[in-house]
């Protein structure tokens, strides 16, 4: 009998503008599509894979099948899935998408506007989540940073239903002091999607700037984008990241940065426990740590520092490091970056203690393709340094492996793909690392206009991130 792993790709599918002023009308604006990576885990054999487009609620179809494909996707290798080459999807679709496969798959999403950023009034946008493994859903979700016309920002949180039955899903507010000031509950049809649109929230107060708790009777899925006013390149930042479930009295961070060529990171801390809590921070830089404590945080409230106005420990700090989170009672985090001047802006998930392994995977990774260029950063979280080996794999070209990378305890190594000059151009696929000590890692990528000028100059938001998938 085959066996069938699922990943569950909570995904703004948007192609036509009618349906984002429908569902996602806001400061968001314009017409949107999506892509995604799937990438096959098995160093071995072919991965045959199916996957489902669901309508979402608020749409006359709400839960419908829109749409099915089936491919294979060769051992170790990733392939790449844009909306609008799809013939057979809906004009105007928004929804969810499930992925099954008969072997193990990672996957990662991105959402993005169809500007093509050739101006500063059209600029850029785009976000990256991570694919949702069926084992990685639950009951009870949390996301650290959700807003209403907070000084141009909003966001809003999709979330899925992961089963076969209807789901109710409650979405609790939590104000910056930690007080549950508004819910609403809604229906979710098998697979589908609910965008909960806090700019729509009547009763949630502008200005708003806090964190949510999502509640279902089903297991679900959740991202949450955020984003700023986009009428210019400047206020062209789109953030996406994934909401989670249980959390850990220990978290990783693999990159925070600090006045690094104009980008400044932030760490959004949420209280998932029952109690209140203090969150101690040790950051690295170098060889240099660096301690912060906050104060305390109520369960559901988010805190967490900007870089660009640094706490006393981190004054006169500058440069790329990482950061361990430690708290009595459990905590997730979110680390944004950003550059105001560029309107750029990224946000990945901290890493729980207990998750890191020897080997993580990278399903899109680019060099010089159509301007865009990855980079990869990884931290060893054991007390004693490792070394590392990366992989670099795309279809139709040979593997380009680098080897001997040290990595100290507790720090990180990154490498940036433009600069590797195997890779060549116009290489789009994965990466696959593996070290001798346990470790956690992100990729991000941006438009370098730098290192690939055969597009021209581009403006807004090219700038992406995701976790790297362990296992």
């Amino acid at each position: 009998m085959r066996k069938w792993f699922r990943v569950m790709l909570v995904i703004g599918l948007v192609i036509a503008s009618l349906q984002l002023t429908a569902i996602l009308a806001g400061a968001q604006g314009g017409t949107w599509v999506s892509g995604f990576m799937i990438q096959n885990q098995d160093t071995a054999s072919t991965a045959n894979i199916t996957i489902k487009f669901y309508w979402a609620e608020g749409t006359p179809n709400a839960g419908v099948l829109a749409y099915t494909l089936s491919d294979t996707i060769p051992a170790r290798q990733a392939k790449s899935y844009f909306t609008p080459s799809f013939t057979g999807l809906p004009e105007g679709f928004i929804g969810s998408v499930v992925v099954e496969s008969d072997k193990p798959v990672a996957a990662i999403m991105n959402t993005q506007a169809t500007y093509d950023g050739a101006t500063t009034t059209t600029p850029l946008r785009v976000g990256t989540g991570s694919g949702v493994l069926g084992e990685q859903a639950g009951g009870t979700m949390y996301v650290t940073q959700a807003m209403k016309t907070y000084y141009g920002w909003n966001s809003y949180i999709a979330v899925q239903n992961t089963t076969a039955d209807t789901a109710s899903v409650t979405v609790h507010y939590y104000d910056a002091n930690g007080s549950d000031i508004l819910q609403n509950t809604q229906s979710l049809h098998p697979y589908s999607t609910y965008v909960f649109r806090q700019d729509a929230e009547a009763s949630l107060p502008a200005s708003f700037s806090g964190s949510a708790k999502i509640i279902g009777n089903k297991n679900l899925a959740v991202i949450c984008n955020f984003y700023n006013a986009g009428t210019d390149y400047t206020t062209a930042q789109f953030h996406s990241f994934n909401g989670l479930g249980a959390g850990a009295t220990k978290l990783y961070a693999p990159r925070i940065v600090k006045d690094y060529y104009g980008y400044q990171s932030g760490l959004r801390v949420q209280n998932v426990g029952g109690s209140a809590t203090t969150v101690t921070v040790q950051y690295t830089f170098g060889a240099s740590t660096y301690t912060q404590t906050s104060p305390s945080i109520n369960p559901g409230q988010a805190w967490g520092p900007y870089m660009g106005s640094p706490p006393p420990e981190l004054v006169g700090v500058t440069g790329s490091g990482s950061a361990t989170i430690s708290a009595a009672q459990s905590v997730i985090a979110t680390i944004n970056e950003d550059n105001r001047s560029l309107g750029q802006g990224i946000t990945y998930n901290a890493f729980a203690d207990g998750t890191a392994t020897t080997t993580v995977l990278f399903p899109q990774v680019t060099s010089k393709y159509y301007g865009y260029c990855s980079g990869i950063q990884v931290q060893n979280v054991s007390t004693n340094p490792g070394t590392a080996t990366v992989v670099y794999s795309m279809a139709g070209r040979s593997d380009v492996t680098v080897s001997g990378i040290s990595i100290g305890a507790g720090q990180s190594w990154s490498q940036f793909l433009g600069d590797v000059a195997a890779l060549g151009s116009d290489f789009n696929g994965s990466a696959v690392v593996t070290c001798d000590r346990s470790i956690v890692g992100i990729a991000n990528m941006s438009y370098r206009y730098d290192k690939d000028a055969r597009y021209g100059v581009k403006y807004g938001d090219s700038s992406t991130a995701y976790n790297g998938i362990n296992k």
